[in-house]
């Protein structure tokens, strides 16, 4: 029996992740399994990539400075321009795919599950068994399992054994409208502080009496950050003049989430170097958040096309202060990781085998 991985993103490269976790993935199903993984349409070593600004760097990063603005509620007219400025992102997509490549649009979750039905009839055809009777024997995590899910959706009868593992909502995927991902942010960052005071002075560099007092001491460089900004001149240095904001703190607690077992450590050091003023190892968090591809982006804007309620400025005030309300630590920033505000203005024309139906 050979076992697909599915690829985490959208537009990850589920072969460079089985590559790199192939040992592990032996451990924890079984050696006697082969394991297939592949790269979804549009990613990576697949077809139907688009660049959707043609190789024009100079335009790209003039988007990024105009849309890139920070934390939803920085300032007053922050969400406002993230809004305004997403639908350019849209009109240089829809531009590429009907000048250069008509086809980069037909990169739909729900396709992805009619390529995974091929591969595994083509598999058994090869294997002197009846195509019509294989059935998918999967391992998905992540982004991946919206395609299992989607698959089991479409194909039923055509499932073995599936395993979703760290699984997204489906629905609110397919929606562009995500609420439960910030339900439980902060309760994972006062962990931070426990296991922090927990470690002890001697392995966690802002260790505090109480978790409680690291907490505070937490909250108030939040605080001054939000109010005041700090510059870095770079006179002397190599790097240039830049400005640490409290956007880039709101990173470190985003991305620090994301692996806390390993990113804790460092986190702590920040915090420590800035109570006592140096901030400097905050500098350009933000800017390298970034985590807008392409292939992300396409991926999940053509799954969403016909699903978006994340299109209207009103919609995206609500959705934005909702998280905000939700997660004091994350919520503000997790829009400008999202990105959904860049699916408003894209205009695939795909066919109904393409698309989630209902809605």
């Amino acid at each position: 029996m050979v076992h697909k991985k599915r690829p985490c993103g959208p537009g990850g490269s589920g072969v460079d992740l089985l590559l790199t976790y192939q040992n592990l993935i032996g451990q924890m199903l079984g050696e006697q399994y082969n394991f297939v993984s592949f790269d979804p349409r549009g990613v990576n070593n697949s077809d139907l990539h688009l660049d959707c600004f043609s190789e024009d760097a100079k335009a790209r990063s003039a988007f990024f400075r105009l849309h890139r603005t920070g934390a939803t509620n920085i300032s007053s007219t922050s969400l406002e321009e993230q809004y305004y400025s997403s639908s350019i992102y849209g009109d240089w997509c829809n531009n590429a795919v009907e000048n250069k490549s008509p086809h980069s649009y037909y990169v739909t979750t729900p396709a992805v599950a009619h390529d995974l039905l091929t591969f595994t009839e083509a598999e058994a055809e090869l294997a002197g068994q009846s195509p019509s009777k294989a059935k998918l024997w999967c391992y998905s995590i992540s982004y991946g399992t919206v395609i299992g899910s989607t698959f089991a959706s479409l194909f039923p009868d055509r499932v073995g054994r599936m395993i979703l593992d760290g699984v997204l909502n489906a629905e609110q995927y397919y929606n562009n409208y995500w609420t439960d991902n910030v339900d439980q942010m902060d309760e994972a960052m006062e962990t931070f502080s426990t296991f922090c005071h927990s470690a002890g002075p001697d392995k966690c560099s802002f260790w505090g009496p109480t978790p409680t007092n690291i907490t505070a001491r937490m909250n108030g460089i939040i605080s001054q950050l939000q109010n005041h900004p700090v510059p870095l001149s770079g006179v002397g240095r190599p790097d240039p003049p830049t400005m640490v904001t409290y956007s880039d703190l709101k990173t470190l607690f985003l991305t620090a989430l994301y692996t806390p077992l390993t990113t804790f450590p460092t986190m702590a050091e920040i915090l420590h170097q800035a109570e006592f003023g140096n901030v400097s190892a905050l500098a350009g968090m933000y800017d390298q958040l970034n985590s807008m591809t392409d292939a992300r982006l396409i991926i999940t804007c053509t799954d969403s096309y016909r699903r978006n309620k994340l299109t209207t400025m009103q919609e995206f005030k609500i959705w934005a202060e909702y998280t905000t309300f939700k997660s004091k630590y994350i919520g503000d920033i997790y829009p400008s990781f999202l990105e959904g505000i860049l699916c408003r203005s894209f205009r695939p024309q795909l066919p109904d085998s393409m698309v989630v139906q209902g809605s």
